[in-house]
């Protein structure tokens, strides 16, 4: 009998702020990625399904941008393995703006 291949997903919980949250239309949505999926993976799939103003806010090139703090279950990816960090099942990801002031 020949294997089945299925791809299993997970869903996550993805907080935006800011100007990326106006062009999300709601503060929390929930976003289906493979289970071996990453922080890079979300947020490609934030891009990809929002389209180019989403892309503009969160990206710099093919690289996101460094004007954004990512946060994975309110800890902060930096301090993780960065856009490599595993997400699973019910995780809640966060992009904010990084806060200026004077």
């Amino acid at each position: 009998m020949p294997a089945i291949n299925r791809v299993v997903i997970v869903i996550i919980k993805f907080k935006s702020f800011g100007p990326l949250r106006r062009v999300l239309d709601n503060k929390i949505i929930e976003i289906e990625v493979p289970v071996d999926a990453t922080i890079r993976d979300v947020v490609n799939k934030v891009v990809s399904t929002w389209g180019e103003e989403a892309k503009r806010l969160v990206m710099d090139g093919d690289r996101i941008s460094g004007n954004l703090i990512i946060m994975l279950n309110m800890t902060d990816v930096d301090t993780l393995s960065g856009e490599k960090t595993s997400v699973h099942e019910g995780d809640e990801v966060a992009i904010l703006p990084h806060v200026q002031g004077g």
